[in-house]
């Protein structure tokens, strides 16, 4: 099942501002996040933050980290890949601390087999769900309440969009989608696919075991961003809602939501 275009226009509270959806095309327009912030239950909200943090961000964010955060973080062989897992672990306990109304430092963190992290059942009174995703200098999360999520957001590398590689990770579908693009339009298909799959795979919280072949999602810059379908199971698409995200012109993102339709609301974290 594929989902019907809309055009959706949001308007937040007074000092939110807005953004507009055309398509499941969510803008590039991110709001300065708010001092006091609320998750109603029909909402998702994004943030987006740069990994790039001052020296003072960084002390900051460094001291919020668990011990075994800390670990992993200084087993990191380059410098540049050891704060940049400190700064998006650092930014996640910033975000999630606010919707929970504990210190950053306090939360605590469980994850599944597969590595999934999520809040403990002990600490998460307001049934938190949230998803994250970074590549190069940029972060995204998704938060939401008693629904499931996932976000991807990929760096575009011409050189990495290979149609090798598409055979080798894409179904066949989304291979033959990908073959029918003009040229110039295959790289943006190529990072539509790679990052909307990667959002279904992270929101099914079941890592690389969950085979890449077994479901489509639509490539082509013209056509909405969807989940088409999953093998053997006709129903699965119509419990999920996806959306493009537009995080910067070096940069293809996606978002997917289970149990639609929801608002969606887009926040930058500032250290």
């Amino acid at each position: 099942m594929r989902f019907a275009s809309s055009a959706l226009t949001v308007t937040e509270g007074d000092a939110a501002g807005r953004y507009h959806m055309i398509n499941n095309v969510i803008a590039d327009d991110w709001n300065h996040s708010p001092y006091s912030i609320d998750l109603n239950e029909n909402e998702v909200h994004i943030w987006r933050a740069s990994l790039n943090q001052d020296a003072k961000v960084m002390a900051n964010l460094s001291a919020l980290l668990s011990q075994d955060e800390y670990q992993r973080a200084v087993s990191y062989y380059r410098p540049v890949d050891r704060d940049r897992f400190i700064a998006g672990r650092g930014i996640l306990r910033k975000i999630i601390s606010a919707y929970l109304a504990l210190s950053p430092g306090e939360l605590q963190f469980t994850y599944n087999e597969y590595g999934k992290p999520a809040v403990s059942d002990n600490q998460n009174t307001r049934a938190l769900n949230f998803n994250l995703s970074h590549s190069a200098e940029l972060v995204l999360y998704a938060v939401t309440r008693e629904r499931v999520v996932g976000i991807d957001i990929e760096y575009i590398r011409e050189d990495f969009a290979t149609l090798e590689i598409a055979e080798q990770f894409f179904s066949k579908d989304e291979v033959a989608a990908l073959k029918s693009l003009p040229t110039d339009q295959r790289t943006t298909g190529f990072f539509n696919c790679w990052s909307r799959k990667e959002s279904f795979i992270k929101a099914k919280g079941l890592g690389v075991s969950y085979p890449l072949d077994r479901f489509t999602v639509s490539v082509s810059p013209n056509e909405p961003p969807a989940l088409l379908n999953v093998y053997g199971d006709e129903y699965e698409p119509t419990c999920w809602q996806m959306y493009e995200l537009k995080t910067g012109e070096e940069y293809a993102a996606s978002l997917i939501v289970e149990n639609p339709p929801v608002v969606l609301r887009q926040w930058q974290w500032i250290g």
